[in-house]
């Protein structure tokens, strides 16, 4: 019975060894992420610029840090180009231009694109990282399935 009982105790603390993971939205303002995963982490949460996800105990080893972007800036340009918000159109020099989109191509709901970073991050037992996702250190992630962004 005590080596069973040491043996639980031993395989409860061996989360306590793997790798602690933040991940840190630091893109724009006007840019959202959600579903960051690393490493066998995934946080389902929608981080705004300068949010923080909860910290998560990864496995080790390397991976790059996958998630969805929504540009909420483009998003709100192309609604109003499409004339989908009741009240707010495209402007140019402050007069309105009509929206001539086909309503039936109008996608009222936003896309998120999948993109990971470019930079692989190596994490070991132990360890803690604060893992920032820039603008300048993202691309496409073609390793799941779409949609792709621009």
């Amino acid at each position: 019975m005590a080596g069973l009982l040491l043996g639980a105790l031993v395989l409860g603390g061996c989360e306590d060894i793997y790798p602690e993971v933040v991940v840190v939205n630091r893109t724009g303002e006007k840019i959202l992420l959600r579903n960051a995963s690393f490493s066998g982490c995934l946080w389902q949460q929608v981080l705004a610029f300068g949010e923080s996800s909860s910290p998560g105990r990864c496995l080790p080893g390397e991976d790059r840090v996958h998630f969805q972007k929504l540009d909420v800036g483009s998003y709100c340009q192309q609604q109003a180009e499409d004339g989908t918000i009741d009240g707010v159109c495209a402007c140019s020099q402050g007069q309105c231009l009509p929206a001539d989109s086909d309503p039936d191509l109008v996608n009222e709901r936003p896309l998120w694109f999948n993109y990971q970073t470019v930079t692989s991050y190596r994490v070991g037992y132990g360890e803690f990282h604060l893992v920032e996702i820039t603008c300048e250190d993202w691309e496409q992630d073609f390793s799941v399935p779409g949609p792709y962004g621009h």
